[in-house]
């Protein structure tokens, strides 16, 4: 713990200025996730010893941007002259950026854009301790697509880590607020805060919500340390609580703090029968005061889940791989866990009314800024449970969403299939048959969807009506339809 310690105070006494001066350097060097994706490869970047020689094969030398990229991305040594290229060392050195490492010197911190923000966080090649605080990683970049983006007064993100989903939340909220058990997490997100001109986030120590108890929020995120783990290792993956448990806590308890109508949006991994993802979270969700969005990513099973959490210690000290992967699957197994899914569950708190829940897979590969397809998705499903039964559809005027694409596969001349495909939010995909497929492009917002049945319907209108209203409804649920009177 000896040099995290340091760290820990080098971190909590970084200069605004100094971090004014450093951003704006490597936004000159053109420091963006752009550059660093065209010169390296998009996709996560792999920190292996072969491919950092990879890496270093592709930045020229003496050049600014990858002099930024050589110390604060891929963690290399350099001589202090070759630092200079692009940032003012004495100054890093004395702040504490920079650490002399015999005749050069290192970055101390892991400092990446995501968009047009600067995130600072612990280097991944870094002695991992209880206290290591990650950088971007593709739970978070899920987490920030799925958050809806509106104006509100008040944000929390508990367990902030390195603050990004609280850093984002402060360009649409007035206050937000970020919490966690960790404080060295807590220094990361003062520091990112400062790092990039943030100034109304104020930020607690404590555990989950009990910094904030007896409050309420428009705004509530977490990507909790849900992985389901025997160990207590590392507080941004180990609760220390069994099985899902605080998958389930964290759900049940972000409701307590919602504003009427605000929104949570919880990260999740929970233990489930094989095939049967859905019964063990409804209860997570039921009588809560909140409607429900209940989201399915994949599922893997205990010798998946154990082994991919464990591929930092099969690489650094195969021995002892075997050892703790016995462990977690002995303790998986001792709690009757076949199979462990991922998702996030996204609540809404609506009082006085009956509250419903729903249910829908989401392809991750396919995951964009989901914003506005939430909060049309919220709408359109509270306009469906106030209908008596399907038939109330037939007086409404719906709209199909820009964001959409058609696919046909087709045999020579032969239609064999049509697939509706959405280019925003979620991302969904659904198979249409011959007749839907006919009336899609016709639901363009200016007639009655009784009108446009009529126009289609060959033969018996009423049993055409009746075949059609199942899909034109799940259409609606799905978000490919929106209302003309709420467009």
């Amino acid at each position: 713990m000896g040099r995290q310690e340091e760290r820990q105070d080098l971190i909590a006494e970084l200069d605004a200025d100094v971090s004014a001066a450093l951003r704006a350097r490597l936004l000159d060097a053109g420091y963006t996730t752009e550059r660093i994706e065209e010169t390296l490869g998009s996709g996560r970047i792999s920190f292996a010893a072969a491919d950092l020689a990879v890496h270093e094969r592709r930045l020229e030398a003496g050049e600014p941007f990858s002099t930024a990229v050589r110390l604060f991305l891929l963690g290399a040594e350099l001589a202090a002259a070759d630092a200079e290229v692009a940032f003012d060392v004495e100054e890093l050195l004395r702040t504490g950026w920079l650490e002399a490492s015999g005749d050069g010197v290192h970055a101390t911190l892991k400092l990446v854009p995501h968009g047009d923000l600067l995130l600072a966080s612990d280097r991944d090649d870094d002695s991992v301790d209880a206290q290591w605080v990650a950088g971007i990683h593709p739970p978070s970049v899920t987490l920030a697509k799925l958050t809806v983006r509106r104006p509100v007064a008040r944000a929390l993100d508990t367990g902030t880590g390195n603050g990004i989903q609280a850093l984002l939340a402060s360009r649409h909220a007035r206050a937000v607020t970020a919490t966690d058990v960790n404080p060295r997490a807590l220094a990361f997100g003062r520091l990112n805060a400062g790092l990039n001109g943030v100034e109304n986030l104020e930020l607690r120590e404590g555990s989950y919500f009990e910094p904030v108890e007896g409050e309420r929020f428009d705004l509530l995120t977490c990507n909790p340390p849900y992985v389901i783990s025997p160990e207590r290792r590392f507080a941004y993956r180990d609760s220390g609580l069994a099985g899902d448990t605080v998958s389930r806590v964290v759900v049940e308890q972000a409701s307590e703090l919602l504003e009427e109508g605000g929104f949570a949006h919880v990260l999740v991994s929970w233990a489930h029968p094989p095939g049967d993802w859905w019964s063990p979270l409804e209860p997570w969700v039921e009588g809560r005061g909140c409607d429900a969005w209940l989201l399915y990513f994949g599922s893997d099973d205990p010798v998946t889940h154990a082994s991919e959490w464990l591929k930092p210690v099969a690489r650094d000290d195969p021995a002892a791989f075997a050892e703790r992967l016995d462990a977690w699957l002995d303790y998986l197994r001792g709690l009757g866990i076949e199979a462990i899914g991922h998702g996030a569950v996204i609540l809404r708190r609506r009082n006085g009314s009956r509250n419903w829940t729903r249910r829908d897979r989401v392809n991750l590969e396919r995951l964009e800024q989901a914003s506005e397809h939430i909060l049309r998705v919220f709408e359109t499903q509270d306009y469906l449970e106030s209908l008596d039964d399907e038939r109330g559809l037939l007086d409404e005027t719906f709209a199909l969403v820009e964001q959409h694409h058609l696919e046909e596969t087709r045999r020579r001349t032969e239609l064999e299939g049509t697939v509706l495909s959405l280019d925003e939010g979620l991302g969904f995909r659904t198979a249409l048959d011959v007749h839907t497929a006919e009336l899609v492009p016709l639901l363009d917002g200016t007639r009655p969807l009784r009108d446009v049945l009529a126009q289609l319907a060959v033969g018996d209108a009423k049993r055409f009506e009746s075949a059609a209203l199942p899909a034109v409804r799940r259409l609606l649920e799905l978000g490919f339809l929106a209302r003309a009177s709420s467009a």
